[in-house]
């Protein structure tokens, strides 16, 4: 069963022709067109590229050749900067010189391969790499659920479904310029070396893991904090030998010589920033591109737009089943819960929560061997319920449970083949993607309870904002001010502007109570029908804003308006005025923004309303505060 999942990726990658619908057309003109390589793939590529063939980091003739279609900032050393981390080219770089070689042997014999690297020839090998890692963490995660639990069909029906069922699927096959598939496989190796030894504390041991940390952190800066598995066992010991402080210290060295390697084998990212970008520290993309105090943790779980539990279900029940692990496992279910949690938060703190244009959580593709050892156990567990039955009918379960989300799943990637770029934007659950004979069903339960995925966030959301379940699904994830990625690196910040569109059609979704249907008189307005409207606010900036909502009077000639309950503003009105406050301390997530003024009998020039009304409200316009 594992070896025909394996076949069925492997198939998938090797059918996908992308071409950027120009197959015919040969590369290195210097337009951005795609072969396999696509978006932050391709710069991936041209890293490896440049690696293999230029042998330096200099990627402006590497971006002048084949395309640099987010015009690439020119770094302080005075070259051009590609952001993405050099661990996969690294790994990429010695199957391109196999590739190079392959195709001088075939051009020998007749063949016409151009020989700068930006080929289907090339990159069809150098790509393979991905489906074989997918398939590799895979099965290391299977190998790990059998050791930790015996009996071989919850582990190999837990690998097939992380593998066909997750975002995995789709940065194996369709999308394998991205480095998903690699870091998966780094960090289950890691993982897995450091769960099958666990109480060892000699030399070699310190080493390997620091030298697979280390790996995995030049695939991904971030899988540092992977480590947090062994200073969980290090911690662990020390309380064992409470009063025998020469044994603990054992441990607390073997720790810090376990920081030491890691840090020596990320060495490469370390020069490669220097050379590149002129320092040795420091994020590439900003220091605002994270935001380690302004978590967004519910966004990436449960939110509609690529949240991590709502777009891969079987994740949702492989997280659960880490808690389900036998008492024997104790220390490894405490270790993989915790690199999960951190990975969580991690992803969390990140600008684009949503990872831009995304097939699900791609970022949470790390966690892929923490996935297949928890939804193992989920189903060794519920075996072990159900020994009453017959075999084939645990099996029948088993895949009626698992089937419909691996398919649901392969479908949606199946949407995705051919170099169709992964959604970007928010996307309600409910219902167009359902198949048509069971709409009718699923939009009964999520009239009910919304995405029963979105739980209990949902739940949370519409108990706080006094809304239907199923608002949350219509509302996370969009927001008035999104500065671009390379604002995020200088002072361009603070001029970013943005609105909030009460006024117009299309924000129905986020009206809690109290507004008229969205109309035109001297400008498209709003009218208050009840003595306190409210609109929800979404909001993705941690920084202080300045909010400027434009009122005008109506049936009542003043306002008071509230920010999540709390004066802001109290104005009299004449004509339209434009009522500006300060919100230096501005929390994330959603907010409720609340207009009060009391309904009373008035038309002013336009459309005539339908009965009493309070003030007109245009649209909320949203800036910065420069600190």
């Amino acid at each position: 069963m594992m070896l025909a999942a394996f076949a069925v990726i492997v198939g998938m990658y090797c059918t996908n022709q992308d071409m950027g619908g120009q197959p015919d057309v040969p590369r290195g003109d210097g337009v951005y067109r795609p072969v396999l390589a696509r978006g932050d793939g391709h710069l991936m590529y041209l890293m490896a590229r440049s690696t293999a063939l230029d042998g330096d980091w200099r990627f402006d003739n590497d971006l002048a050749r084949f395309g640099d279609p987010w015009r690439a900032r020119v770094t302080a050393t005075g070259r051009k900067g590609v952001p993405n981390p050099i661990g996969p080219a690294l790994v990429w770089t010695p199957l391109i010189w196999i590739a190079e070689a392959g195709a001088v042997v075939a051009n020998a014999l007749g063949a016409d391969i151009a020989l700068h690297g930006y080929t289907l020839w090339h990159q069809r090998f150098v790509f393979l790499s991905s489906a074989l890692f997918a398939c590799a963490a895979v099965l290391l995660g299977a190998r790990l659920a059998r050791r930790l639990l015996g009996g071989a069909w919850a582990p190999a029906y837990a690998g097939v479904a992380v593998l066909l069922g997750s975002s995995l699927t789709y940065y194996a096959t369709y999308m394998p310029s991205y480095s998903h598939a690699m870091d998966a496989l780094a960090c289950a190796a890691f993982l897995f070396y450091w769960a099958v030894t666990l109480g060892r504390s000699d030399a070699r041991r310190w080493i390997a893991l620091g030298l697979l940390l280390g790996l995995a952190m030049l695939v991904r800066v971030q899988e540092l904090a992977m480590g947090v598995v062994i200073a969980l066992e290090v911690a662990t010991e020390t309380v064992r030998r409470r009063g025998r402080w020469r044994e603990a210290a054992r441990w607390w060295l073997g720790g810090a010589a376990t920081v030491a390697v890691t840090l020596v084998v990320f060495a490469p990212q370390l020069a490669e920033w220097y050379v590149v970008f002129g320092k040795a520290t420091g994020l590439p993309q900003g220091a605002r591109f994270t935001r380690l105090d302004a978590p967004m943790i519910g966004e990436v779980l449960f939110a509609p737009r690529n949240g991590w539990f709502s777009t891969t279900p079987i994740a949702y029940a492989a997280v659960i089943g880490l808690a389900t692990l036998p008492g024997r496992a104790r220390l490894v279910a405490a270790g993989l819960c915790a690199a999960v949690v951190i990975q969580v938060y991690l992803n969390s703190t990140v600008f684009d929560w949503w990872a831009g244009a995304a097939f699900g959580q791609r970022r949470m593709c790390n966690v892929t061997l923490p996935l297949v050892v928890g939804l193992a156990s989920l189903l060794w567990r519920c075996g072990r319920l159900a020994r009453r039955l017959p075999v084939a009918a645990r099996h029948a379960i088993a895949l009626a449970v698992l089937g419909p989300m691996v398919a649901w799943n392969l479908m949606r990637v199946g949407e995705l083949r051919g170099g169709v770029a992964a959604p970007d934007a928010m996307a309600p659950s409910c219902c167009d993607r359902v198949p048509r004979p069971l709409r009718g069903v699923f939009a009964r339960i999520y009239g009910a309870i919304g995405d029963p995925f979105e739980l209990p966030a949902s739940a949370w959301f519409a108990w706080r904002h006094g809304v239907p379940l199923d608002r949350w699904d219509r509302t996370v994830g969009n927001y008035p001010l999104v500065p671009p990625l390379d604002a995020l690196q200088d002072d361009q910040l603070w001029a970013q502007r943005g609105a909030w569109r009460i006024a117009s059609g299309g924000i129905e979704p986020y009206l809690v109570t109290g507004w008229s249907r969205a109309v035109t008189a001297d400008r498209p307005l709003r009218w208050t029908t009840a003595p306190a409207a409210t609109v929800l606010v979404p909001n993705l900036m941690p920084e202080g804003q300045r909010m400027t909502l434009w009122l005008a009077p109506a049936g009542a000639q003043r306002a008071t308006v509230r920010w999540n309950g709390e004066v802001v503003a109290d104005v009299e009105l004449a004509g339209w005025t434009a009522v500006r406050f300060d919100l230096p301390g501005i929390a994330v997530h959603t907010n409720e923004l609340t207009v009060e003024a009391t309904p009373a009998p008035y038309a002013p020039p336009g459309p005539r309303p339908d009965g009493p009304v309070g003030v007109a409200v245009g649209d909320l316009e949203v800036g910065l505060l420069r600190p």
